[in-house]
């Protein structure tokens, strides 16, 4: 029996060592009832960020390919920003107010560009009075390439520039994106004016046809011209 100690002691030994590196493996995953964090970040085996969920002081940038888009501006909205596996921001979730405001949205973005349809919803006070709009948009972007060399320029432009002086001529640049470039196409949903129904723009961001009901629950169907001018007559329902 003693001469079969030692085979029998390695045996337990290696059966030991096998336990405890699967007990390892299976604990591994661990369960928790609350964690807290400024920001949780979700990334890949290539250490690639897929998905940031962060308070606002800490939210992710903007990026294509991981470098930030405008990387001297500071993005403070709570929420959810997912990225793809090259890098791109590709949409996100987003909420903030405060007793004066309340805002929220789920973005989808465009190819190596911004958000193309989104649901979204602002509240404001305005002269004592709540104002509100909430519905689904649809945005016609330009080619992401034709952006990029856009964006590439400004960068080159900027550089030297302080950070206000940045920030100043980012917002200039990204007003003329917003008229030239990302126009409005649809939008189906509730207006500021309380009309709610379904608003349809051309390719230059002019609307052309509202089907809608007012505040005062009459129906309404607008064919417009470029310039805004009704061009269908007694389309109005009084109801």
């Amino acid at each position: 029996m003693k001469k079969h100690l030692p085979t029998i002691n390695f045996i337990l030994l290696l059966l030991l060592a096998c336990f405890i590196f699967f007990d390892r493996q299976t604990s591994a995953i661990e369960t928790f009832k609350e964690i807290q964090a400024e920001r949780l970040s979700i990334i890949g085996a290539d250490k690639n960020l897929y998905i940031a969920i962060s308070n606002p002081e800490k939210q992710a940038l903007a990026t294509t390919h991981g470098v930030p888009n405008n990387p001297g501006s500071d993005r403070d909205l709570p929420g959810i920003i997912f990225f793809n596996r090259v890098g791109d921001e590709v949409g996100g979730i987003y909420y903030d107010g405060t007793d004066d405001e309340n805002f929220a949205g789920i973005t989808f973005d465009q190819q190596k560009n911004d958000q193309i349809m989104a649901i979204m919803k602002d509240e404001y006070i305005e002269k004592g009075e709540w104002k509100r709009w909430y519905g689904m948009f649809f945005r016609e972007r330009s080619d992401s390439i034709r952006v990029q060399k856009l964006y590439d320029k400004f960068l080159e432009r900027t550089k030297s520039m302080t950070k206000q002086e940045k920030d100043n001529e980012y917002l200039k640049f990204k007003k003329y994106l917003d008229s030239e470039i990302n126009i409005y196409r649809m939008f189906l949903g509730r207006e500021e004016s309380k009309n709610t129904g379904l608003f349809i723009y051309d390719s230059k961001g002019n609307e052309r046809i509202k089907i809608y009901v007012d505040k005062f629950d009459n129906t309404r169907f607008d064919i417009l011209d470029k310039d805004g001018n009704k061009i269908n007559a007694e389309n109005d329902v009084e109801e």
